[in-house]
């Protein structure tokens, strides 16, 4: 029988191998896989439902197909063919005829059963890997059937019931888009997409959707959590346009709404105008007390600025476009605020006036009062400028306008601003020059020891004449070299021009007199700033003892602990600190007492005014005593008349530094000065002689 089944087999182009038995079958089908087995029912040792069974047990042989031969007619037979595994039977007497069609038959079965297998696999491994959760859902809304997807999907959680439905879940928006997506993609056969919003255990969640026909009436529906990617872009988007430290609006988002804005105002000839505010003196807070003590009044500034706007308007956050005022922090101590829906630009300055008022009153921290003026310029639209960048920059020119009449007042911007806005450029890219140039000069004013009557050093200071300006106010060009970056190249000259000073009169009886500079508290605060004078002075080859450096309080109670330690190196080498200014800062006696100094230095602000009836002769007094009671050295800057000069003796001031002794001088004319003093120190009434020369 096999052999006339391998003959027939093999004259229709098919292979054929034969066993006797089912080890051998099972053994042979192990080394030479075959695509099909065919298996009589009668079998030594084993039968052939048992031989069958054994080979399903082979993992290798798992899937191939198994034919059985049988005569047996009866429905056990068949039915046990099945149960061992058996693919299909063959009843005997055999047709020849139709054998090797039966057989090519069944393989090509097996073989798409086997692509199927594969599909199958293929795409439970696609499912597995695809992180969205899957729902069927008939057109009634009814569930079928859900994959969760690596998301753990929330939403799925409401829908573990066998007859939910997943419109009862959604809100009644999401329910109401959901049913009309449903109908349209079974009616048309197209994917439809939308995203959806649910709150739930005071979460909220965030899901984007797409729907595709599944059957003749039901969808898949893949469903993505998108919660934390919507939580982690508004983060971005938070950051992108707020203010870190205060919660408002930033410049990029200022920028973005005054855009909108100005296109707004265009299109009904509406006007709008733009407030800049600039805290006066704000610098001095952050360098005396610290920026923590700074960022916690300007997180109460701009609280007052939101609640002081008008009533009915509301504080504009990021995508708001109907908001009437927008309050913003630009950065460091500048704020801004839109007003829209103006019905004249004199609006403005009644709000800018308010909002002026309400910020001057006392701010309390940790048990302490600080006043924060603000300075105030209003640029308006479409008079002052077309575009928020034009806005923007002539309310910070009207601003600066109003800090030069005085600070904490408003100002409105004209065109003169322009002008001398253009002219600040100038003087800043001449000083510029002038720095780069060499083209500054040092003047000397002397201090006059009122114990000796003798000059006990000089100050330097700085002067610029401009080409074509002439003199130039340091009153006036420092504050540009502050904000132009320019201060730290421009200490840096004074240092190098004073140190070539005190070469100048290395060798010669003035070598003794002491130059003192000051220090910009940028530069003081750079780590290496003993090593940078240390230096200057070794290149210039003159002693740093003769350097004295001079000190604003500001400086000093930027960081104490650290300026503590640069003192420290700088006394160690031999060089004497006054503290300048001193009365305008915001020094406490506990850090004053840490620093290593030798002066203080009164400012000339308490001693134009010591001869009048007020508080200025008792400040001096407080400072004088204060001094002598921590073995300091006082020194009265401003020394001006007679009478100023008697008071400050009177108190125990022990030098005095003005015009009533000297005024500043360039160097040839000050080391003429000093020589001729040289010559009158053995005569008491040189005070006077010098008074009369003067």
């Amino acid at each position: 029988m096999r052999s006339e089944i391998r003959t027939a087999l093999e004259r229709s182009g098919l292979t054929a191998v034969d066993a006797a038995d089912s080890a051998a079958a099972v053994e042979l089908a192990l080394q030479v896989p075959p695509d099909l087995i065919l298996m009589d029912v009668d079998l030594p040792e084993l039968d052939g439902f048992a031989a069958c069974a054994r080979i399903r047990e082979t993992p290798e042989l798992a899937y191939t197909p198994i034919v059985m031969l049988t005569g047996r007619e009866d429905d056990d037979s068949v039915q046990n063919a099945y149960d061992s595994g058996a693919t299909d039977f063959i009843s005997k007497p055999i047709n020849w005829k139709l054998l090797s069609h039966r057989i090519r038959y069944i393989m090509r079965a097996t073989r798409v059963r086997r692509g199927l297998r594969e599909s199958v696999r293929k795409n439970r491994a696609l499912i597995r890997a695809i992180p969205d959760a899957m729902l069927v859902v008939d057109e009634g809304g009814k569930v079928r059937a859900r994959h969760r997807g690596r998301d753990d999907s929330d939403l799925l959680d409401h829908c573990a019931g066998r007859d939910c439905s997943i419109l009862d879940v959604l809100p009644g928006h999401s329910a109401a888009a959901w049913r009309e997506q449903i109908g349209v993609v079974l009616a048309s056969g197209n994917m439809a997409q939308s995203e959806d919003h649910i709150e739930h255990n005071g979460e909220h969640f965030f899901y984007e959707t797409r729907m595709v026909p599944y059957t003749r009436d039901s969808v898949l529906v893949m469903l993505r959590d998108v919660s934390e990617k919507r939580r982690a872009d508004a983060k971005v988007r938070r950051l992108a346009f707020f203010d870190t430290l205060t919660g408002l609006p930033n410049r990029q988002s200022f920028l973005i709404q005054g855009a909108e804005a100005i296109r707004e105002a265009r299109a009904d000839g509406s006007s709008l105008s733009v407030l800049y505010f600039d805290l006066d003196n704000f610098k001095r807070i952050n360098d005396s007390l610290g920026h923590s003590i700074g960022d916690a009044l300007l997180r109460g500034i701009a609280r007052r600025l939101e609640t002081c706007v008008r009533r009915q308007d509301s504080v504009a956050r990021h995508g708001v476009s109907n908001s009437a005022v927008q309050v913003a922090r630009l950065g460091g101590d500048e704020f801004t605020v839109l007003l829209r829906d103006l019905a004249s630009p004199d609006e403005a300055e009644k709000v800018a006036a308010r909002l002026v008022e309400a910020l001057s009153e006392p701010l309390n921290f940790k048990g302490q009062q600080f006043v924060i003026t603000p300075s105030v310029g209003i640029a308006s639209y479409p008079e002052d400028g077309e575009d928020i960048d034009t806005l923007l920059k002539n309310a910070d020119m009207a601003m600066y306008g109003a800090k030069a009449q005085g600070r904490n007042r408003v100002s409105v911007f004209s065109g003169t601003m322009s002008v001398r806005s253009l002219e600040r450029l100038d003087l800043e890219d001449s000083l510029r020059k002038a720095i780069r140039n060499g083209d500054l000069e040092l003047h000397y004013q002397p201090k006059l020891c009122l114990r000796t009557r003798h000059v006990s050093g000089v100050e330097a200071l700085l002067r610029w004449t401009h080409p074509d300006r002439g003199q130039v106010s340091p009153a006036k060009f420092i504050p540009i070299a502050e904000e132009a970056g320019l201060i730290v190249d421009l200490s840096q000259w004074v240092l190098e021009a004073a140190c070539r000073q005190l070469k100048a009169w290395s060798g010669t009886p003035l070598e003794p007199v002491p130059v003192a500079i000051n220090l910009s508290g940028k530069q003081f605060r750079e780590a290496d700033v003993d090593r940078t004078i240390l230096t200057a002075v070794r290149a210039h080859g003159v002693d740093h003892s003769r350097l004295d450096l001079e000190l604003t309080e500001g400086t000093l109670m930027h960081d104490v602990d650290a300026i503590v330690q640069m003192l420290t190196r700088l006394k160690d080498i031999g060089m004497s600190i006054a503290v300048d200014d001193f009365g305008t800062g915001y020094s406490s006696l506990s850090s004053l007492k840490r620093f290593p100094i030798d002066a203080l230095k009164i400012d000339r602000s308490f001693v134009s005014e010591i001869g009048n009836a007020g508080n200025d002769r008792s400040i001096c007094a407080a400072i004088i005593a204060l001094a002598q009671s921590m073995d300091l050295k006082v020194i009265a800057e401003g020394v001006e008349t007679r009478e100023q000069l008697q008071h400050l003796e009177f108190l125990g001031c022990d030098e005095i530094q003005g015009f009533f002794f000297a005024r500043p001088m360039p160097g040839d004319e000050v080391t003429a000065f000093l020589e001729r003093q040289l010559e009158k120190n053995g005569d008491s009434s040189l005070l006077a002689d010098v008074t009369a020369q003067l």
